[in-house]
């Protein structure tokens, strides 16, 4: 029997694995910089709030069924910042006779997820007759402790009673006393028709943040016929809650002074149609949200000062530099070639 012997075929060592070499290396670290660059322009800018404004009860005057024989008008405002969420809940009433006032008499609550910065009621009204004008503004702003602007709390600057009770006779009392500007305004020329009686108060304990900001503008320009009865109250009150729903409100030395007299509260009559609040936009944006563009950008100049930097010391470092400073058994997997 003859027997050949067939020679094995040879199977050569596995190749190993393939370095990254230097300009590869820099190569990868520019497409990084360029990706992080481009995520930091797509990423959108930080939103604001919306906000609006609640307006009513301004330049009521006489109607078809006779002269103006009343004005009565609230706006209660709740806002809420908590974290990246805003909401606000809003109540009015309204009660004018005998013609109708800018939006049916009645109460109504409505519900937003835009904040309440702006109130404007009872102005530039019931001018034709005698009569008492009792109009009303609680706002109550609870804001995130976090939240961007949220302290600290300050007392609003007020301009009341400027040019008002001039008609001879006249009884002006306002606490606090007439200042020029202010976010709060309210019963400035108004009551001048002789003999009539201006009475506006702030709360004493009412405080602001730059978080929300708030202007109040109401019975400016109104009852200045003889005899009429000008009546105006507001409140400002904010409290800064935590993380964890803990409230820290601000002490109140005046509570009394955040609810006017019953008669300046009134209850829709029987006859009264529900009214929706007259709510209109200040300035549209989103909710607020997160800004990413800024760490997105970081990284992008992190990773351009990378690959310049790996540029330099390739061509100019000298010899030997990195065996000085970095294990040999290191240095080697970055300066092998592939």
């Amino acid at each position: 029997m003859t027997s050949h012997t067939i020679p094995a075929r040879s199977i050569g060592a596995p190749a190993a694995p393939r370095r990254l070499t230097m300009p590869a290396m820099v190569m990868a670290l520019m497409l990084a910089t360029c990706g992080f660059w481009l995520a930091g322009l797509a990423a959108p800018a930080p939103a604001h709030a919306a906000t609006t404004a609640v307006d009513q009860c301004n330049g009521h005057g006489p109607g078809t069924a006779g002269a103006t024989t009343a004005l009565k008008c609230t706006v209660t405002v709740v806002n809420t910042i908590s974290g990246t969420a805003t909401s606000s809940t809003t109540t009015v009433t309204r009660e004018c006779t005998l013609g109708p006032c800018s939006s049916p008499n009645g109460t109504s609550t409505t519900s937003s997820t835009s904040l309440v910065t702006a109130v404007r009621q009872c102005n530039s009204s019931d001018n034709d007759a005698a009569h008492p004008i009792m109009c009303a503004v609680k706002i109550t702003n609870n804001i995130w402790r976090d939240t961007a602007g949220a302290q600290p709390l300050s007392a609003p600057t007020v301009a009341e009673c400027v040019g008002s009770g001039k008609g001879g006779s006249g009884v002006v009392g306002c606490e606090p006393g007439p200042v020029s500007g202010g976010m709060l305004t309210q019963c400035n020329g108004s009551g001048n028709g002789g003999g009539g009686v201006v009475h506006c108060t702030v709360d004493a304990s009412s405080r602001v943040s730059a978080a929300i900001p708030i202007t109040v503008s109401q019975c400016n320009g109104s009852g200045n016929v003889g005899g009429s009865a000008v009546n105006c109250t507001a409140s400002i009150i904010t409290t800064i809650t935590g993380p964890s729903g803990s409230a820290t409100p601000v002490p109140s030395t005046a509570a009394a002074a955040t609810t006017p007299p019953a008669s300046a509260t009134p209850a829709p009559s029987a006859q009264a149609t529900m009214a929706p609040a007259v709510i209109v936009p200040n300035r549209a944006a989103p909710a607020a949200g997160p800004d990413h563009s800024g760490p997105l950008m970081l990284g992008s100049g992190l990773a351009l000062v990378a690959a310049v930097s790996a540029l330099l010391y390739r061509r100019y470092a000298p010899a030997g530099l990195l065996s000085r400073y970095v294990p040999k058994d290191l240095l080697g997997r970055f300066t092998r070639k592939g």
